[in-house]
């Protein structure tokens, strides 16, 4: 079985800047690539600069069967500062497929979380609270763009392919530990490149 590892985090991006020529294409590349080790890094903050996303963002999250909509700035704000808040920030892609087209960014993933057991996600699975497992389910997103900047996230989860296994306890990563093991990664997708992709949308 594959277990999470966070250094794993761009790797789907990765792939697809290495086949994608089209230079409007790699700057929206470019931009979810800094947005995901951003977001796990806990840095949601620099997400939501104007560089890099609309004045008006809509995300569209489906999960287990339950939609949350977060309508306009204030509401995405909410939501990142939520799941950092909680620690709950520190996840990404077992396996990821990472196309680009005109109208922005599509994934089609197996997502994965290593979590303890008293955590809530875990909270009807009957697991040993003492233990730690990786919650996994596959899901497909859509990132459109907009003039080079992102528009909003949707997401729709396979619910019926959520899975729980127990690994050891040294798979959990805490958020300072994704933070430090993403910081070269994260060097090589400055702030000054998204700004120099977005004079591809210029005019």
């Amino acid at each position: 079985m594959k277990v999470f590892n966070v250094r794993d985090v761009p790797a789907g991006v990765d792939a697809a800047l290495a086949v994608v020529e089209n230079p409007r294409h790699r700057h929206m590349l470019k931009n979810y690539r800094r947005h995901a080790l951003l977001e796990v890094s806990g840095l949601w903050e620099d997400i939501l600069v104007p560089e890099m996303i609309v004045d008006d963002p809509v995300y569209r999250l489906t999960e287990r069967g339950r939609t949350l909509v977060c309508d306009g700035m204030d509401e995405v704000r909410a939501f990142y500062a939520g799941i950092t808040g909680s620690g709950g920030n520190v996840f990404g892609a077992l396996e990821e497929e990472v196309a680009v087209s005109d109208y922005g960014v599509f994934i089609e993933a197996i997502f994965a979380q290593v979590v303890r057991g008293t955590d809530p996600v875990l909270a009807d699975e009957g697991v040993d609270p003492d233990g730690t497992y990786q919650v996994s389910h596959r899901f497909a997103s859509a990132w459109p763009y907009r003039d080079g900047r992102l528009v909003g996230e949707f997401i729709y989860d396979d619910t019926g392919s959520w899975h729980v296994d127990e690994v050891e306890p040294a798979a959990l990563v805490s958020p300072a530990g994704a933070r430090a093991a993403l910081a070269p990664y994260l060097e090589q997708s400055p702030l000054s490149e998204i700004e120099e992709g977005l004079k591809l949308f210029a005019g």
